[in-house]
């Protein structure tokens, strides 16, 4: 038996042997230029053409998502710098929206966010979904106030703004969390956790 196995496997051997020495005289040579020893290799076996370097690159949606909730909460730092308080708020209710929206639905906590539009986290969380929902090539293009876009729409349209609302809230709860000061950070005038 370790005699078939051993001639066995000298047979595949000079096979494979046979099989390069086949495909090494097929290859056209091409001899590298500028070597000292003229040593010829074979071509490269991709045809691919190098990318061109000046080509405009478009975002994807990830990106677009990231940099308009990236421009948004840094604008809300900016405004927000003395307010620990609200930006804390804001922090804990980004958080809170998404977990909303897939208990209760788009329509719902929109309402909710909207009827509580006298505290400014509430408010700014409003209208930062709803210009992103209204901007070009979003479920609810074009239209000025988000809960009348979502009774305004059909069925499609509103499904499609509930799944673009919660990929771009995790944007806006990852980045708040990182811009913003949050519920477990010291707060510098009292010296407590709050």
């Amino acid at each position: 038996m370790a005699k078939n196995y051993a001639k066995e496997q000298r047979r595949l051997e000079k096979a494979r042997e046979k099989e390069r020495e086949h495909q090494a005289a097929q290859a056209p040579v091409v001899p590298i230029i500028g070597s000292a020893n003229a040593v010829t290799t074979p071509p490269p076996r991709h045809n691919r053409t190098p990318p061109m370097p000046c080509q405009p690159l478009r975002a994807t949606p990830e990106q677009a998502r990231a940099r308009f909730a990236l421009e948004r909460i840094q604008t809300l730092r900016n405004a927000w710098a003395d307010q620990i308080k609200e930006q804390k708020e804001f922090n804990s209710h980004a958080s809170a929206m998404p977990f909303m929206i897939r208990a209760n639905g788009l329509g719902q906590t929109a309402a909710f966010y909207r009827s509580k539009a006298d505290k400014p986290a509430y408010q700014k969380l409003y209208q930062l979904l709803g210009d992103w929902l209204a901007k070009s090539e979003q479920p609810f293009a074009g239209t000025a106030d988000l809960l009348e876009a979502i009774t305004q729409s059909d069925q499609d349209a509103y499904l499609a703004a509930q799944i673009e609302a919660l990929l771009f809230l995790d944007w806006v709860k990852k980045l708040a969390s990182a811009f913003l000061a949050r519920e477990d950070q010291v707060d510098a005038a009292e010296g407590v956790a709050s």
